[in-house]
């Protein structure tokens, strides 16, 4: 469940499939440069959104692909209304990541996730998700972290 920041009521959530359709509501505001559609071309790339339950209003978008050992995710972006101190809702990327997690899980993985960081980013992964840094800009999040992100975000 996410909290709304304004009256801090906890909303239930729906993690569904993307349709490429869905791209159009990503504008304006979301991050100018992150190619959405390229993911629907991507042949073993799954494309999910993020909605408050009974609404079709995007809070957030993952882009995540099964590597065997781990899901790679190639893209993650929450709504521009939930960034920053104004964010309508909590934990939108919280929920994403965890069901990364499940995900993997679900292809009877051990529930690892790995991604590339933006710059400055690692410790605000490694506080929020339990990430772990690799090399370079690269970072995974281990099965513990990951199980964790599934109790509390999506049970």
């Amino acid at each position: 469940m996410l909290t709304d920041n304004r009256t801090g009521q906890r909303v239930s959530v729906i993690i569904a499939p993307m349709q490429i359709s869905d791209v159009r509501y990503m504008r304006p505001g979301w991050t100018p440069g992150f190619n959405w559609r390229q993911y629907f071309r991507m042949k073993n790339v799954e494309v999910y959104k993020i909605c408050v339950a009974g609404s079709t209003r995007l809070e957030g978008a993952i882009a995540l692909e099964h590597r065997g050992d781990h899901v790679w995710i190639h893209l993650i972006e929450k709504a521009p209304y939930n960034r920053g101190l104004l964010e309508q809702y909590k934990h939108v990327a919280h929920h994403l990541f965890a069901f990364a997690t499940q995900r993997h899980l679900d292809h009877n993985g051990d529930g690892f996730v790995a991604f590339e960081i933006k710059t400055g980013l690692a410790n605000h992964y490694i506080r929020e998700y339990g990430a772990v840094p690799m090399s370079g800009s690269r970072m995974f999040i281990p099965d513990v972290a990951g199980l964790r992100l599934i109790e509390v975000y999506l049970t």
